[in-house]
């Protein structure tokens, strides 16, 4: 097993790397779906950035430290003291995506030249990468936070980390992330799976996400 130090230093190399390779994308001005819509190589470069973090969130901490992998193990039902909130947070999510996507859209009468084909790809990559995402976030990084400080600081940190890698998105999903990253720390450290934490991220993403490129691009 690796010494805590080595962890340490993969775990900075991954994060710095993907800020670094997320300030790129702000250049670029393709920071997120509704933007690289209407760029000529924008879900190219989206597909590229999901792919790579697919291989340093996911395979990569996979690979070099078994001692997560029970993270994304078999599943099991939680007490219905977590499972009844969670299935109420997971609505709200919906709901919350859902009224966002329609602001957005109702602002947005413009058609990209994608189409469906190219859904079936970004979408793939996007979902793989969400658990790659909350593997490292939810998991590696909080776990090795909470073995380093202790609970309270270590969700505190990893949180913070979370808010750190979205800079580059809009104000209101900066300010998201604190509340979001808190409940999805609670929800991994409870059940000791990153799953419960992937599927709310997942449907906050997909129901968002789906619906801006069916109207930006499917609907006639």
């Amino acid at each position: 097993m690796m010494s805590s130090q080595t962890i340490w230093v993969i775990i900075g190399v991954v994060f710095l790397t993907y800020f670094a390779v997320s300030w790129v994308y702000k250049g670029l001005g393709v920071v997120n779906l509704e933007k690289a819509l209407f760029k000529s190589d924008g879900l190219r470069l989206l597909n590229l950035q999901h792919a790579l973090g697919i291989v340093l969130f996911g395979v990569l901490f996979y690979l070099l430290m078994p001692q997560y992998r029970h993270l994304i193990g078999v599943i099991e039902m939680p007490s219905i003291q977590i499972l009844i909130p969670y299935i109420a947070l997971l609505a709200l999510c919906a709901w919350i995506s859902r009224t966002s996507a329609s602001s957005a859209n109702h602002f947005n009468e413009k058609q990209s030249h994608y189409n469906s084909s190219d859904g079936w790809v970004y979408f793939s990559l996007r979902f793989v990468f969400l658990l790659c995402y909350e593997f490292f976030f939810r998991g590696v990084l909080l776990l090795a936070l909470i073995e380093q400080f202790g609970l309270i600081q270590g969700i505190g940190y990893c949180t913070f980390a979370y808010l750190i890698i979205h800079l580059f998105d809009s104000k209101k999903e900066i300010i998201g992330t604190i509340p979001f990253g808190i409940v999805l720390c609670i929800l991994t450290y409870e059940t000791q799976y990153v799953w419960y934490a992937f599927l709310m991220h997942l449907v906050l993403s997909a129901v968002y996400e789906l619906s801006i490129f069916h109207h930006q691009t499917l609907k006639t």
